[in-house]
């Protein structure tokens, strides 16, 4: 199955306008498949630009393959937005960091309990905080202890 950019604008317009709402501190730490940040920003993708992203051959559709790499690519990119929204929200004093009272008061601490790690085991800068790439940090491991 493939799929032309003539028969997907509106998939693609819709797949855009999703990855046009990233945060930008959330846009800032969101990687490529190959390891390297975007440098574009938010603002300036278009549905062709997606589009061409997805193109891995540049032979202007997109095979079963490439469209199923690039839909993974955009969950993980509303994940992340998530994860964002999420931090965001616990930040309660504001200051773009969790610290150890916010971190308490995270989810996944208070469910883990007493087996909870304390935040010194995420904090790769020893600020006795969290940033939001440490977060993120944070609840991959955290999730993988549970699964």
């Amino acid at each position: 199955m493939k799929f032309a950019l003539s028969g997907m604008g509106t998939a693609l317009c819709l797949i855009a306008g999703l990855m046009v709402t990233q945060p930008a501190a959330a846009q800032a730490h969101l990687a490529t498949s190959d390891g390297a940040k975007t440098s574009q920003s938010p603002q300036s993708i278009s549905p062709e630009a997606v589009f061409s992203r997805w193109d891995k051959d540049a032979d202007k559709t997109l095979s079963a393959d490439e469209f199923k790499a690039g839909w993974q690519e955009l969950q993980a990119a509303m994940a992340l937005r998530k994860l964002h929204e999420n931090f965001m929200a616990m930040d309660a004093n504001r200051n773009g960091r969790l610290d150890a009272a916010e971190y308490a008061n995270l989810e996944l601490v208070r469910k883990a309990g007493t087996s909870a790690p304390s935040i010194s085991a995420f904090d790769a800068d020893k600020n006795q905080a969290l940033d939001f790439r440490e977060y993120v940090a944070m609840v991959q491991s955290m999730f993988k202890q549970r699964h």
